[in-house]
C-alpha cells in the first residue's frame, strides 16, 4: 500500500481462524478532539478513529475489539456454534470505512461478545458506541434503541475501580435522561450528588446535568413509558 496520511495498515490474527489480515486504523495524529458529548462522545474535527476500533476477520467473519477478554479455548467454541455457523455472508471491512461499515463491525463485535457471553459493561459500551455512530448520521430512531440497550446493561454493570463504578452510574442517569426516563435520571442524578463517597468530578457532572435539563430542556422532553430492548 502506498503511503496514506489518515490511514496505517495493522496486521490482525484472527483469534478464530487464526490467519492473518491486514486492516485499516487510523492515524492518531489525524484524529483531533474538539469536543465531548455529555455522555462521553468524543468528537474530532476530521477523522473519526472510532469508525476503526473493530477488526473483521474477511476470511472468517470474526469481529474484534480489543476490550474483548472471552477469546479462547471453550468461548472459541461457543462463538463457532452460536455466531460463525451463523453467518450468512462474508465481510470485506479492512479498507476505508463509511459510518454505515462501523455500524456493521461493532453489531458483528456485539453478536461475537454475546455468543461468548462478556460482562454487561462490555456489552453496554458496544451499544454505547453504536448509539453514538447513529448520531453521527443523525439516526435519532436507531441511536435511542441502542441508548437504551446500553443503559440497560449498564444498570447489570460492575467495574473494577472506583472511577469506573462512577462512571457507569452516571451513565446510567445520563442514558436514562436521553431516553426519556425522566424518573429515573432524576433519581440517578439525585443519588449521586448526594453520596458523599463519590467523587467530586461526578457529582459535578450530575448537577451540572440535572441543572441543564431542567433550565433548557424540560419543557421540551415528555417522560415515556421505556421497555427492556435487544439488539
Amino acid at each position: 500500500m502506498k503511503f496514506n496520511v489518515n490511514y496505517y495498515q495493522s496486521n490482525v490474527d484472527c483469534k478464530y481462524c487464526k490467519k492473518t489480515y491486514k486492516t485499516y486504523k487510523a492515524r492518531p495524529v489525524r484524529c483531533k478532539i474538539i469536543g465531548e458529548d455529555t455522555d462521553f462522545m468524543p468528537i474530532y474535527e476530521g477523522l473519526n478513529p472510532l469508525l476503526y476500533e473493530v477488526a473483521v476477520c474477511p476470511h472468517c467473519g470474526y469481529a474484534y475489539h480489543k476490550s474483548m477478554t472471552r477469546t479462547y479455548g471453550p468461548f472459541l467454541l461457543m462463538i463457532e456454534e452460536l455466531y460463525i455457523n451463523e453467518l450468512k455472508t462474508s465481510f470485506d471491512l479492512c479498507g476505508e470505512r463509511t459510518i454505515e461499515d462501523a455500524i456493521m463491525s461493532y453489531k458483528l463485535a456485539y453478536l461475537v461478545a454475546r455468543s461468548a457471553m462478556e460482562e454487561p459493561l462490555l456489552m453496554g459500551n458496544f451499544a454505547l458506541k453504536i448509539a453514538w455512530l447513529y448520531r453521527l448520521q443523525s439516526d435519532e430512531k436507531n441511536e435511542l434503541h441502542y441508548l437504551q440497550a446500553a443503559r440497560d446493561f449498564y444498570s447489570k454493570a460492575f467495574a473494577s475501580n472506583r472511577e469506573g463504578e462512577e462512571r457507569i452510574r452516571f451513565l446510567h442517569a445520563e442514558l436514562s435522561l436521553r431516553i426519556g426516563d425522566i424518573d429515573e435520571a432524576r433519581k440517578e442524578f439525585s443519588r449521586i450528588m448526594g453520596d458523599r463517597n463519590m467523587s467530586n468530578k461526578y457529582r459535578k457532572y450530575a448537577r451540572n446535568r440535572w441543572e441543564d435539563y431542567k433550565y433548557t430542556l424540560a419543557p421540551t422532553v415528555e417522560a415515556g413509558e421505556v421497555n427492556e430492548v435487544s439488539i
